[in-house]
């Protein structure tokens, strides 16, 4: 926030959340340097203009000469300003230099207002055309500052242009009239010196306060969101740290378990009749659901805490599918598939986590097999797409409707259960959102194209292994 203000709350509200730099803050630095190279571009501006309206438009009485020093005057303190900002406009310091850059800014506020009236003046003074740009610098100031400090901007600025004003019409402050440059010379009417002075500061009051509102609304809903990003952090890392015990505690009784049912079915505790093998079968096909359930939840484990760089080797895709498919091949003889890798198109060389590799792409084989009605045909394809290597795995099964692919990929999503041919098909539904976060650690995506009873074929896009990741990976090896 820009000021204390900005951070409304009861009692210690405020001290409890001043840590908190927002973008606003962290980038206060850079925007002040930007408005340095902004006022440089200004004094030539300011300079040829005089010039351009005297000598081609034909404005007389125009002081080309004050308006060049007022100029340089601006490069001056401008030069000054930037030679102090420079050093500080990195935003990872925004906390160390918050102070000073504040206060720049608030000397470069009045400088400019300064600045302004003095140029007003030279060009015609109250009857100037350029007294607009008093609503300008307080739009700026407003967007820059917080509502108590865009308020001050406002009340300078009708101070600036109410001193020009008065003293004009006094005579204090001698009348410059170019001409053509203003409607007359003539004394200033006191009831338009009246209307300047209601109007204008009526205007820099309306703009500042809907500007600075406007400004404070985003600062407060950007300070919320870092908040809640911070408390999502907390919850995402407690998350991954029960998971990670739970997953501990259960693996080894579970594991026993296990062991132990199974010895039973196989006769080591003694002979068995119809029933109890019957029972003991039951149990050990529930505790294989469980495994594959705790399967994916020690992926989805690994995917949040994993390394992914230090892990990552130039692996073939290819080489991948082909074992994958191996594999899984008896699976397949098993429900009468035809499962078959049609030639590879192009390159296949990755950059990435092979055994996560290997997870994705045998889910899709799995899947194409389990969702396929028995003497179905497999087909899985490599093809090099624009800077991306895209494996397909294509299957003449059930089908998806363009609803379900809707959500296909994200977690803990069934679909088809309505469907009498996949309904008793039993799964944890986080397989298809595993794909697409590996895919995505990978810097790939993944896709679907299916329609119902005709078949799917789901891919994954993994970027091309270039030739210096090949160097680092050789080198490393």
């Amino acid at each position: 926030m820009s000021e204390q203000g900005d951070r409304t709350g009861g009692g210690q509200e405020p001290a409890r959340r001043a840590p908190t730099i927002l973008t606003h803050d962290l980038l206060l630095g850079r925007r002040l340097f930007m408005h340095v190279k902004a006022r440089f571009l200004v004094v030539p501006v300011i300079i040829g203009g005089a010039l351009f309206a005297r000598e081609v438009i034909g404005i007389e009485g125009l002081d080309v000469v004050s308006l060049t020093l007022l100029a340089l005057a601006i490069a001056v303190y401008n030069t000054v300003i930037g030679s102090l900002v420079f050093p500080r406009r990195d935003p990872a310091r925004a906390a160390e230099h918050r102070t000073v850059l504040r206060a720049l800014l608030r000397a470069s506020m009045v400088l400019d207002f300064v600045a302004l009236t003095a140029a007003v003046w030279l060009a015609g003074g109250t009857r100037s055309p350029f007294l607009a740009f008093y609503l300008f610098h307080v739009v700026i100031t407003s967007l820059l500052l917080s509502r108590r400090a865009a308020l001050l901007a406002a009340g300078l600025a009708t101070v600036f242009l109410a001193g020009l004003v008065l003293g004009e019409y006094t005579g204090v402050i001698p009348t410059l009239g170019p001409a053509g440059a203003v409607a007359g010379t003539g004394p200033l009417d006191g009831r338009y010196v009246v209307s300047v002075l209601i109007v204008y500061p009526v205007l820099f009051l309306l703009v500042s306060l809907l500007v600075s509102s406007l400004a404070r609304l985003l600062r407060r809903a950007e300070f919320d969101n870092q908040h809640k990003a911070v408390e999502l952090e907390k919850l995402s890392t407690m998350r991954q740290e029960f998971l990670r015990v739970a997953l501990h505690d259960i693996n080894a009784p579970f594991g026993v378990i296990g062991m132990l049912i199974r010895n039973m079915r196989g006769g080591f505790c003694g002979p068995l009749d119809d029933r109890q093998r019957e029972q003991l079968d039951r149990c050990i096909a529930q505790l294989e659901r469980i495994d594959v359930f705790l399967k994916d939840l020690r992926l989805l484990s690994e995917l949040e805490t994993a390394d992914l760089a230090e892990h990552s080797t130039e692996i073939s895709l290819e080489f991948i599918l082909g074992e994958v498919i191996d594999e899984n091949r008896d699976l397949a003889e098993s429900h009468r598939h035809t499962m078959r890798i049609e030639p590879t198109d192009g390159r296949s060389l990755v950059f990435g986590v092979p055994r996560l590799l290997r997870e994705a792409i045998a889910n899709y084989i799995v899947n194409a097999i389990t969702y396929t009605p028995d003497g179905g045909e497999i087909t899985a394809h490599i093809t090099e797409v624009p800077g991306f290597v895209r494996v397909a795995v294509t299957d003449n099964g059930v089908g998806i409707s363009a609803a379900d692919q809707a959500r296909l990929f994200q977690e803990f999503t069934r679909v088809g259960r309505s469907d009498p041919r996949t309904k008793q098909i039993k799964g944890t539904g986080l397989g298809l959102s595993l794909v697409r976060r590996i895919a995505e650690m990978h810097g790939g995506r993944v896709g679907v194209v299916s329609e119902p009873d005709k078949g799917s074929t789901f891919w994954i896009e993994l970027p091309v292994c270039a030739p210096a990741e090949r160097t680092t990976s050789d080198a490393s090896g």
